[in-house]
């Protein structure tokens, strides 16, 4: 199996620069909420935190995932390094959400005085290393053509850290002219519910890869299948994710062919559509003629105590449906 990835040389380099500069932010930040006593300005450090988490874990996986190629005992590599990185940035943000999210909303209750000057120049250095971050991972004209989501996913992780910060400048200068402290808590809740959103999202795509939910939309891929020429029909297809950007299939194609050796053009044709369209890697095609498919069935119905079942359709040793039962 055959993958390849678009994050060549220049774009790994960009990426982590850009978590060098956020992670000097998220030790800035979060240094001068501590000093001048800011829970904005620690939720906001949070932030660029996330964006350390994403982008040296994801690098990271993708390295490790280099290093072990396909084999008997791992068939994808370890594509899937990307998921449990995944689950440990959730985790990790989760806590640290948490303890942060229970300080701002006593402050709420119980506001503190708030430093807002030095806060205004923690704030103001952290948004010019955002920007600067910004910058370096702004998308050029070989990226977008070559659809790289992660430089992207990444200049607008960068570009919500500079809204933040630019939101936590101005509640200080509110909070200074006006002494309404509780100012403070209420944006970094505001902060602490853009980082849970991330998470939330960022924890349905894990749920998806670890519940094989399907990769693509089957029934449009099938009627698209279903209109390349000698394609009679097609059955029993299944995908699945293995990482992000690896996604597999399988499927029974019937066709008009009767020979193994006319089967290769059709091959090549559901090849490129599958990949062009959506973006499969790797494929696995079981062709049949009609008198084959007219045979047997490919449902799924999977007993976990069907020892010895018979097949409900060939009562016979030949099987292509699981039939399966919870007690």
């Amino acid at each position: 199996m055959l993958h390849l990835h678009s994050n060549h040389g220049l774009t790994l380099r960009r990426l982590w620069l850009s978590a060098l500069i956020f992670f000097l932010s998220f030790l800035i930040q979060g240094f001068g909420g501590f000093l001048t006593g800011s829970i904005g300005l620690i939720s906001d450090s949070l932030e660029n935190l996330n964006d350390v988490f994403v982008n040296t874990l994801s690098m990271g996986s993708l390295w490790v995932a280099h290093k072990q190629s396909p084999d008997h005992r791992w068939p994808y590599g370890l594509h899937r390094l990307e998921v449990v990185n995944g689950l440990i940035v959730v985790i990790l943000l989760g806590l640290f959400g948490f303890f942060v999210g229970s300080e701002a909303l006593d402050r709420l209750q119980n506001p503190q005085p708030i430093q807002t000057g030095k806060v205004l120049l923690f704030a103001l250095s952290g948004l010019i290393l955002n920007l600067v971050a910004t910058r370096i991972l702004v998308p050029n004209e070989e990226d977008l053509a070559k659809n790289n989501l992660n430089l992207k996913s990444a200049y607008i992780h960068a570009l919500l850290d500079s809204v933040t910060s630019i939101v936590l400048m101005i509640s200080m200068v509110v909070i200074r002219f006006t002494g309404w402290t509780w100012i403070d808590p209420l944006v970094a809740l505001l902060i602490l519910s853009l980082i849970a959103r991330g998470m939330f999202v960022l924890l349905k795509d894990i749920l998806s890869i670890l519940l094989h939910w399907a990769a693509f939309n089957h029934q449009e891929a099938i009627d698209d299948l279903k209109k390349l020429p000698g394609i009679l029909d097609v059955q029993d297809m299944r995908s699945w994710k293995i990482c992000s950007h690896l996604a597999v299939a399988t499927a029974h194609v019937v066709i008009e062919a009767e020979r193994l050796e006319e089967t290769e053009a059709y091959l090549e044709d559901i090849e490129h559509l599958l990949w062009e369209k959506y973006k499969v890697r790797h494929l696995t095609i079981h062709f049949e003629n009609q008198t084959m498919a007219d045979r047997h069935h490919h449902l799924f119905i999977h007993n976990h105590d069907s020892a010895g079942v018979e097949d409900p359709i060939h009562k016979g040793p030949h099987l292509h449906s699981h039939p399966h039962q919870h007690d």
